[in-house]
């Protein structure tokens, strides 16, 4: 990690610091469904993640028809956000989640979280989050969510923090992805379904069973 002091620690939220098991393949089945509906062919999409496919499918739309391409933005997301808020009533945070944030935070380090999904589930999960961190980022505040940089670039500005002095941490290789993309450290754990040799072939800088092991991993000063 480099002989310079660590200022900043960005987490991933769900798979991270919590557990929501949300129902993404019935989640990719209703928005296709909907992209069938407006007339878009499957073959034509070159995106792979969902939101990325929704901007995609609204550009195409947007060239022929802007009030429908706008009426398909909204209603694919509020079938992400239906099903996101309906999985966050039965999430509940990883344990030691709270006690391992306010320990971090205890060294003068800074917390931050961000996030895929829409800041109403994040928050029926996690109600205190902002007790805990130093600023949340959900996709409902920036234009490109992570793996794009810009999403952490956001985080780090909203922080004050350079990426040198910052570790980016999550369960999936996109938080790895966006981390490199800024220029972070970044932490694979093992609390979703990503394996050890995914995160290593990743090039992960750290890979953790969970969050709880990062706070003595600091104090090696690697």
């Amino acid at each position: 990690m480099g002989p310079q002091r660590i200022k900043a620690v960005v987490f991933d939220f769900d798979g991270t610091l919590a557990v929501l098991n949300i129902d993404f393949s019935l989640m990719r089945v209703r928005v296709f469904d909907l992209i069938r509906a407006f007339g878009v062919r499957e073959d034509a999409i070159r995106e792979s993640y969902l939101l990325e496919i929704i901007d995609e499918v609204f550009l195409m739309i947007q060239k022929e028809n802007p009030s429908g391409a706008n009426r398909f933005f909204e209603m694919a997301h509020h079938i992400l956000r239906d099903i996101e808020v309906k999985a966050a009533e039965e999430g509940r945070l990883i344990p030691g989640c709270e006690k391992t944030l306010n320990m971090l935070r205890q060294k003068g380090i800074k917390i931050g979280i961000i996030t895929r999904n829409c800041e109403e589930a994040v928050r029926k999960v996690f109600p205190d989050i902002d007790d805990y961190c130093d600023a949340f980022i959900s996709r409902d505040s920036v234009e490109n969510v992570k793996p794009h940089p810009d999403h952490l670039k956001a985080m780090l500005r909203a922080l004050g923090v350079s990426h040198r002095d910052s570790i980016m941490v999550g369960d999936h290789l996109i938080d790895i992805q966006a981390g490199k993309s800024a220029g972070m450290m970044t932490i694979g754990v093992l609390t979703g379904r990503i394996t050890r040799t995914e995160f290593e072939k990743a090039k992960a800088d750290f890979i953790l069973k969970d969050i709880s092991e990062i706070d003595p991993l600091l104090k090696e000063d690697v």
